[in-house]
């Protein structure tokens, strides 16, 4: 018979402190050895970390998959040496690709995975099966690396600096350039060779709204609203929650994958949840900025001060206002945080349920926390947060939102899927 694609949470009231003893393993101690690193090699700028979890996760699946086949392969489709042990073959997986990616860091690296075979059982961790674990953990990383290594990342594209017509981004001023002539960041993502989905566009959203439409008008006097410095609207938990969401970011949203894993999960289970989810962020971010250096909307920060230029007798310019949140150098349409928080989300609802209690938080704003009952319940009030901060329209939200689900489904639905057991009609 085949495994259930679904794997069901029944975790809702339990403490997460004794969830997160009982999920721990190998595959879940290197995601948060991930986690560290990200935040501490790139944590200012969340939308590289999208890929580089991704290609981590997806080396710890195929290595531990390999070994286990009980899933469909990543990338990797090579059957490991028999004999291998799993855990090693996981942790060599992780630490190669993490030294390849912050080489600075090695030196923790190498320590942690000492640390991680003295934990397995076998002559010190010397044993036959613990060696050809590693041999296969770091020749699977390493197959993934060099794919990786030609897939866009570091391509050079041509600075795009906007314009000064309506609607059209432009940077912000800034105090290097009070003049806002910087060009847009990461163009390089837009044309990021994805790790599931076709082609960056494939999830391209419809066009905007007009800016002489009804609908621009209403988004636009919203966020003057309720999204600025001084806004009166806006409630003091809103403005907490809308700077949390604001430091949260991929590796911290790991950490609540960690927390709605379900107890007693196999190595190859978990790490087929951590590659899914982070899979589908490291895609939504190329679906997002697609759409970023598609239609290249400006920020609420000139919509809201240059209204007098947008054509539309319903909105009116306010010359001095300022979001609540500093606003990204790059495009507003749509919303990084929404697709890609709607996505991870997805996909951990898809495979564990949806209902959940865990604590969202992050070291960059750790005076707040929310406790969520629902995994749908955080990629829904995002959204708001990132409106409540006054850098992103409703419909950039809502639509980014929708494409985030979107990708989940699909990414779960053809990928790593259950392979039928071999017995089945025994």
């Amino acid at each position: 018979m085949k495994r259930s694609k679904l794997i069901v949470g029944s975790l809702a009231v339990v403490s997460l402190f004794l969830c997160s003893i009982a999920r721990a393993d190998m595959v879940t101690d290197w995601n948060e050895i991930l986690q560290h690193a990200l935040k501490t090699n790139l944590g200012a700028t969340p939308p590289l970390q999208g890929r580089a979890a991704a290609i981590v996760q997806t080396a710890v699946y195929d290595a531990v998959n390999g070994i286990a086949r009980q899933y469909q392969p990543y990338f990797v489709t090579q059957r490991a040496p028999r004999g291998a042990r799993a855990e090693a073959a996981a942790a060599a997986a992780a630490h190669t690709t993490l030294v390849a990616l912050f080489p600075a860091q090695k030196s923790i690296f190498d320590a942690d995975l000492a640390a991680s075979l003295a934990k397995i059982p076998g002559q010190r961790g010397q044993s036959r099966s613990i060696a050809r674990g590693l041999a296969w953990g770091e020749h699977v990383a390493t197959l993934i690396l060099a794919w990786r290594s030609t897939d866009g990342s570091t391509t050079t594209f041509p600075p795009y600096l906007g314009g000064t017509g309506p609607g059209v981004w432009r940077s912000l001023p800034t105090p290097t350039a009070p003049d806002g002539t910087l060009p847009a960041a990461f163009p390089q993502l837009a044309h990021l060779e994805p790790f599931a989905i076709a082609t960056p566009s494939q999830f391209r959203p419809g066009p905007l709204p007009a800016l002489t439409s009804p609908q621009y008008a209403a988004d636009v006097n919203e966020i003057k609203a309720i999204g600025g410095t001084t806004s009166t609207s806006r409630t003091a938990t809103q403005t907490q929650i809308a700077k949390l969401w604001a430091a949260v970011d991929v590796s911290d949203e790991n950490q609540v994958a960690r927390d709605v894993l379900p107890p007693g999960a196999s190595l190859v289970d978990n790490a087929r949840i951590l590659a899914l989810a982070n899979i589908v962020v490291a895609d939504c971010v190329t679906a997002s900025f697609d759409s970023k250096y598609t239609y290249n909307l400006w920020r609420p920060y000139h919509a809201i001060r240059l209204a007098d230029t947008d054509g539309n007798p319903l909105t009116d310019a306010d010359p001095t206002w300022t979001p609540l949140i500093p606003t990204p150098r790059f495009q507003e349409y749509v919303s990084n945080h929404a697709i890609l928080t709607g996505g991870f989300m997805r996909v951990l609802a898809d495979l564990v349920g949806d209902v959940h209690t865990f604590v969202l938080s992050s070291p960059g704003y750790p005076s707040f926390t929310i406790t969520y009952n629902r995994l749908s319940d955080a990629a829904a009030e995002v959204q708001l947060a990132r409106m409540w901060g006054g850098i992103h329209f409703r419909n950039s939200v809502i639509v980014g939102g929708e494409m985030g689900i979107a990708i989940a489904d699909h990414v779960v639905s053809n990928f790593l899927l259950p392979i039928e057991d071999e017995d089945q009609d025994d």
